[in-house]
């Protein structure tokens, strides 16, 4: 059996079928994509897809996704840029990720680190999915 959650992912059109065989499906995004950028959800990801996604960006795959928490695994947000992998957590419901802050009142330095880390290749990755800065 697995831990299952809600994923969903934004990649290259041409790579849907790649992210079809993890168990995602197509899916109308909530506003327009640009062309050639497919929408996919799979509402039962096994640990939310972290590892097959993990595989997918090793083979230079990008995509920007993101799952929901289950039993046993954290919210997190996922970015491939085709060469640099980033997943971080994240809160349910919450676009963005979170950085923890320690008893001493800072933040953790590595996931802020990170985090900062994640940004880039979100940024690299609508670069080459065709975004605007606006949009998604």
């Amino acid at each position: 059996m697995g831990d299952r959650a809600y994923a969903q992912v934004v990649c290259s059109a041409k790579d849907v079928t790649a992210f079809e065989e993890l168990g995602f499906g197509e899916e109308e995004y909530w506003k327009s994509l640009p062309e050639g950028v497919a929408f996919l959800v799979d509402q039962e990801a096994n640990y939310g897809n972290s590892s097959p996604l993990r595989e997918l960006a090793e083979k230079g795959y990008v995509f920007i996704a993101q799952h929901d928490a289950g039993g046993d695994c954290d919210a997190a947000r996922l970015v491939s840029d085709g060469k640099t992998f980033s997943e971080v957590d994240a809160m349910v419901h919450e676009p963005r990720p979170c950085v923890a802050v320690n008893a001493n009142r800072f933040v953790d330095k590595k996931q802020l680190q990170a985090v900062r880390k994640y940004w880039r290749a979100v940024a690299r990755a609508k670069q080459k999915l065709g975004f605007v800065e606006e949009e998604m």
